[in-house]
């Protein structure tokens, strides 16, 4: 006899055989035990959840000689035989993306007056359904309504959608749900036990996971790796099913979420090299992404949702931990345009190269997901307020027309007596101390960037400078530095900075001012007035 494939091998023969999806099956074998059998079922689902074979079982018990007190078909009476090896007319399958005309459903019509020949029941399978024409529906919807008692119809599909509500009225609806892993786990480890196939546990794991829900799929992927010599692992699963590695995906994920572009690229190229299809490892990227996005937004049921190990889901709490939410949306975004147009495109790697850049530099991106990623960088700037380690200096070449002084980082730096940032006045020019470098500030920026990449993002661009016993940093341009003023975590790392020194925010052109305006008195009561409320009146 031919081979015969896994999937084909072990279709279930028994309701109990159906896995995951015991709320249809207890339904139905209620309704044969208490001879309540409906005249016409829908069975809505996606693929590989177990519709047709629910429907097979299902013609065979209606028409069982005898029938268990289970509810299950013998598979041993004539009828029952019959029907398994195809001897029995009287059960009829149609495919309705072959068979989808008006003409077709019209010699339905006239042969179903005849009674069965063989069995109780003529039963009608017709799979996806949905693919009937608009005529093919009208001309089914008066014998789906009263079709001969002799008669069963099971409709199945995978859009249910598309089936016009006149038809859907007229049956018994049941919605197959996905197979969770954790059942198609435990089918896979009865047939490859029952079947003598060497596997472990992890790719059994892995094939599971690579189902997606469809114990056909799964089982088919079972299928490609059977024919390996020896045992079968995660890594042949991976290398047959041309899969990116757990392991590459949380890496790849690591260098998205810390801004590294070089190792992100490197992972795509050695996950090419190694065989990878770039539309299939950008699909991947987006899953990974979500089951991310999952974590960040729902870790208490991330378990649950993601159906995965409790392992696999600490590791992706802890990533997720590192990200903020609109970084996240963003990636998703980013990678959802690359799988889109990946399928498309002469060379997919370029798209997906683009699309790694862009969430490592949202600032590269124009869409409004990467401009979100890029406020709440800023915000987690200007909200920071943890202390900061010291950091190796960054040596970097300065210009030799910007001298700047020295600014050390110490760990424990005295408390400053500047409980505020007060507006400033900058020194003249006569009395600018003259310096030989500004290595240790760059060194101050680096550090605050390993804590967060985006508490640095304030401090880009500026420079530091000590005079007497003040600390002055300066921006280049005032709306920054107002925005450290308002903000008091920003004001307690720059006192860390300061090394005991009151510290002073200005701008370059206030130090390049030669005289120093002086504040209105009058402006700068009414200032206050907004602090002071009722206690001030001005007159």
């Amino acid at each position: 006899m031919a081979y015969r494939a896994i999937y084909r091998k072990w279709r279930p023969l028994t309701f109990e055989d159906v896995v995951g999806q015991a709320h249809i099956t207890d339904t139905l074998k209620t309704e044969l035990i208490t001879d309540k059998v409906a005249h016409a079922y829908l069975f809505c689902g996606t693929r590989g959840t177990g519709k047709t074979s629910t429907a097979k079982i299902l013609s065979r018990a209606v028409n069982c000689e005898s029938l268990t007190q289970s509810g299950n078909p013998c598979n041993a009476c004539p009828s029952c035989l019959g029907i398994l090896n195809g001897t029995v007319m009287d059960v009829i399958e149609i495919d309705a993306a072959s068979n989808n005309g008006v003409d077709n459903i019209r010699e339905l019509r006239d042969e179903i007056v005849y009674t069965p020949a063989n069995v109780k029941y003529k039963v009608y399978i017709i799979d996806e359904v949905h693919m009937l024409s608009g005529g093919a529906f009208n001309a089914l919807l008066k014998t789906l309504e009263e079709p001969p008692s002799h008669a069963i119809f099971i409709l199945a599909t995978t859009e249910p959608h598309k089936i016009p509500a006149t038809i859907q009225s007229r049956c018994q609806r049941f919605d197959f749900r996905r197979i969770s892993s954790r059942h198609i786990v435990g089918r896979i480890g009865e047939i490859t036990r029952k079947d003598g196939i060497a596997i472990t546990q992890d790719a059994i794991a892995l094939v599971a996971a690579l189902g997606d829900g469809s114990m056909r799929d799964a089982l088919s992927i079972l299928d490609l790796c059977s024919g390996i010599g020896g045992e079968i692992t995660k890594a042949d699963i991976e290398n047959v099913a041309g899969v990116a590695s757990g392991d590459l995906l949380f890496e790849l994920a690591d260098a998205l979420i810390g801004g590294d572009v070089a190792s992100a690229v490197s992972g795509c190229d050695k996950a090419v090299s190694a065989g990878q299809d770039v539309g299939s490892l950008a699909e991947s990227l987006l899953g990974f992404v979500r089951e991310l996005l999952i974590c960040k937004v729902s870790p208490a049921a991330a378990t649950e949702i993601l159906d995965k190990s409790e392992e696999t889901v600490a590791r992706l709490k802890t990533l997720a931990g590192k990200v903020s939410e609109e970084t996240l949306i963003h990636a998703a975004y980013a990678l959802s345009d690359a799988v889109s147009v990946c399928k498309w495109a002469a060379n997919p790697r370029v798209i997906l190269e683009t699309a790694l850049i862009k969430i490592c530099k949202p600032e590269t991106d124009s869409a409004s997901s990467a401009f979100a990623a890029r406020l709440k960088q800023l915000e987690a700037a200007v909200t920071l307020g943890v202390p900061v380690a010291k950091a190796p200096p960054v040596k970097q070449k300065q210009p030799a027309a910007k001298p700047a002084e020295e600014a050390p980082l110490p760990d424990e730096a005295p408390p400053s007596d500047a409980d505020d940032v007060p507006a400033v006045e900058a020194p003249a020019a006569d009395e600018m101390p003259t310096t030989d470098g500004n290595d240790d500030w760059q060194a101050a920026v680096h550090a605050i960037k390993t804590v967060d990449p985006g508490a640095a993002a304030l401090l880009t661009d500026t420079k530091s400078l000590k005079h007497g016993d003040a600390f002055y940093v300066i921006f280049q341009n005032d709306a920054i530095r107002d925005m450290v003023k308002s903000n008091q975590g920003i004001k307690d790392l720059l006192k860390k900075t300061a090394g005991g020194r009151t510290i002073k925010l200005v701008t370059r052109a206030e130090l390049d001012a030669k005289d120093t305006v002086q504040a209105d008195p009058f402006d700068e009561l009414i200032a206050k007035k907004d602090e002071l409320g009722d206690q001030m009146t001005l007159f």
